[in-house]
């Protein structure tokens, strides 16, 4: 199971200099002999991996190491210089949250690093012109966003319950969207006319949040809506200068020796307690007392029967077998000119301009960019677009040449944009997450197969008196899940566990 090697990326550590430990004065007096010596090996520096790593140092576990399988640390938080600008592949928005464990805390407290919070735009629906028409008028935009958001937030779910509804006939989200927007659609709006743009705005909401996620929401679980809702954030904030910057200071504690990249993992022996240790495919091994695991579902879908000695049990091995792993795609595209002179708004097509007829009026053949839900600035800059995807082809898209990619955005532009012409890229930035083989995927959901109790078997700690094996990671939180607040409360949460086996007195049972 050895690991592609990433691109490096700005947060590199292969040339770091050791960073000083914190004084023994920072950190509150041992309980015990025992956690002084404590070995806890944690396994991924993602967010989750390094705010666990964070929380044991701030407790005074100086054992703590950290193995990184790819040559830069923060998982899925990645951000990289492009055109005039910072662009995530990964993780962007930042929800408002007063909670301690939360990624919003962590921003707060990042001093001298510039926030800017998403400023609310109604996007530019475009179809495709036709004589005698007139463009969709803003009161149906907004009512059926409102509506949409009302069904993201499960509100027609409960209805349904309280209707006696069959929600078996529901098993999946996209079924729940057709099925309620058919309803609305037929309530709320007389004219054909209306109803047709209606319905699009509906499809294009619906690929909306099936780019969240990064899946066809016929495979989502309804009970994603009724446990977790993936309401997006009005007005989230972002990091101008790449999120990566909130990492900085965690890593700050942690001294080459303790965090170290370029360290995949091939075996995690959990049990005897003589013998818990963690190899990596380098051939060096490192002895633990705990071990926290914050691979990403994708890897433990793929590997998780051959990496753990002895076999993980059966209810956690069905647990990441059942639950979701979806792929949110990033694209980014850099020109030579100011974009701002032929690009106005949040562009987002609809019908025909995404389904074009061929000359013989036959519907042209299936293509990626049926699936654009909006092309936009990005806003610290001038010069680059940030096109979304919804749903579905995006290990075609990762795997597309570079010159198609850009020849067909380009031809998608021009049928959007027929009053000004439109120039063709100088650059691409794309993400990987599906085909780098240390993540296999991007972001956890729940499959129609899933339900909370897989996050639940997942999350739980193995071994028989002390914490061996612990569990972390953005799939092993209800609250926020999928999401960075759930990788960083996770991390907290089984470091804590760690903390608490010391303080209750159990340090001599293990």
């Amino acid at each position: 199971s050895s690991c592609l090697a990433l691109a490096p990326a700005r947060r590199c550590l292969h040339k770091a200099t050791a960073l000083p430990c914190a004084s023994p004065g920072s950190a509150p007096p041992c309980s015990s002999c025992e956690q002084r010596h404590a070995r806890v090996v944690v396994i991924g520096a993602g967010l989750s991996g390094l705010s666990a790593a964070q929380h044991l140092l701030g407790h005074g576990f100086r054992h703590t190491l950290v193995l990184e399988a790819t040559d830069r640390y923060g998982g899925r938080i990645n951000s990289q210089r492009f055109g005039d600008t910072f662009c995530e592949l990964g993780a962007k928005w930042v929800r408002i949250d007063g909670s301690q464990d939360s990624v919003y805390e962590l921003l707060r407290n990042s001093e001298g690093l510039g926030k800017q919070i998403k400023q609310p735009g109604r996007p530019h629906y475009v179809q495709a012109e036709q004589e005698g028409l007139p463009g969709i008028r803003p009161a149906t935009v907004d009512l059926v966003d409102t509506l949409f958001r009302q069904l993201c937030r499960g509100f027609r779910l409960s209805e349904t319950v309280k209707r006696g509804g069959d929600l078996h006939a529901l098993d999946n989200v996209m079924s729940y969207f057709q099925a309620e927007s058919d309803r609305i659609l037929a309530a709320s709006f007389q004219q054909p006319e209306e109803q047709q743009a209606a319905r699009e705005i509906f499809q294009s909401l619906f690929k909306e949040f099936s780019s969240v996620l990064g899946s066809c929401l016929e495979y989502v679980n309804i009970k994603h809506i009724a446990q977790c809702p993936v309401e997006q954030e009005l007005r989230p904030l972002y990091v101008p200068t790449g999120l990566d910057n909130v990492l900085e200071e965690m890593t700050q504690q942690l001294d080459e020796n303790q965090l170290q990249t370029g360290k995949p993992v091939g075996q995690i022996q959990w049990t005897p307690a003589q013998q818990k240790s963690v190899g990596c495919l380098d051939g060096s091994l490192y002895r633990a007392d705990h071990i926290i695991c914050t691979l990403p579902l994708g890897v433990l879908k793929t590997f998780a029967g051959e990496l753990f000695r002895p076999t993980l049990p059966l209810d956690k091995l069905q647990a990441i077998r059942n639950l979701g792993f979806g792929n949110p795609l990033k694209i980014y595209l850099s020109y030579k000119k100011p974009i701002g002179r032929w690009l106005r708004g949040n562009l987002r097509p609809l019908g025909a301009l995404l389904n074009p007829l061929t000359a013989d009026q036959k519907r042209a053949e299936r293509s990626w960019t049926q699936q654009v839900v909006e092309i936009s600035q990005v806003p610290s800059s001038q010069y680059v677009l940030e096109v979304h995807v919804g749903g579905g082809y995006y290990e075609e898209i990762e795997k597309l040449p570079e010159d198609k990619l850009l020849n067909q955005i380009t031809e998608l532009l021009k049928r959007c944009i027929t009053t000004r012409a439109i120039p063709y890229p100088e650059g691409l930035l794309r993400s990987n997450w599906s085909t780098s083989a240390c993540y296999l995927g991007g972001r956890p959901f729940f499959s129609t197969s899933s339900s909370a109790r897989d996050v639940q078997s997942l999350a739980a700690p193995l071994g028989e008196q002390a914490p061996a094996l612990l569990f972390a990671g953005d799939a092993t939180a209800l609250r926020g899940f999928g999401t960075m607040d759930a990788a960083r409360s996770s991390g907290i949460r089984e470091a804590q566990r760690i903390i608490d086996y010391y303080k209750h007195g159990s340090g001599n049972n293990g």
